[in-house]
């Protein structure tokens, strides 16, 4: 997944001036040479971006569907719903700023929310470190992201059902549906 990403950022430049990630579908069944990018939807407030990898031989082997949004003002973060984490505790991890300026260099994303003093991390980089961290070559995903994680806050990632999901505290930062 970390090589769609990479390939993601080297979409229009319009989408790192603040978008946030609200929702991804990723498809990873092997190893990919060929990458390509396109904007499937742009509009003033939201937009859906697909990369897709294929083989040699062009068999689409790796796709991500992003979908955006640019936010009108920053009222989300007041409005914190608090929930009880569900399911069995996997593990728990602190993204640092080192880890999300690695990420950024890597992939290119430069987007200016995940820069300066409080840095959000950027929602492929957890996508991308559970995956390693699970050890999966290859995944159907579904993951909605629903609350910004900063640099340094504790994200415990639980498994329920056919689910992956992400606290941070008592709050549902994003839920990951294995499908």
């Amino acid at each position: 997944m970390l090589q769609l990403a990479r390939a993601l950022a080297n979409n229009d430049e319009k989408f790192f001036g603040g978008w946030i990630l609200a929702g991804v579908e990723a498809h990873v069944k092997g190893s990919a040479v060929h990458f390509t990018n396109k904007t499937v939807l742009s509009k003033a407030r939201k937009a859906i971006l697909d990369v897709e990898g294929a083989s040699a031989f062009g068999t689409v082997l790796k796709r991500l569907r992003t979908f955006l949004i640019l936010p009108v003002e920053n009222t989300t973060d007041n409005l914190v719903e608090e929930n009880v984490p569900e399911g069995r505790l996997l593990f728990a991890h602190y993204f640092t700023p080192q880890e999300i300026a690695d990420y950024v260099a890597y992939t290119g994303d430069e987007n200016i929310i995940h820069k300066g003093e409080h840095p959000i991390v950027p929602g492929l980089c957890m996508a991308c470190w559970l995956q390693e961290k699970l050890g999966l070559d290859s995944l159907d995903w579904r993951i909605s992201f629903l609350h910004k994680v900063y640099a340094n806050e504790l994200v415990s990632f639980y498994t329920k059902d056919d689910q992956l999901l992400a606290y941070v505290d008592k709050t549902l930062a994003f839920t990951v549906k294995i499908l």
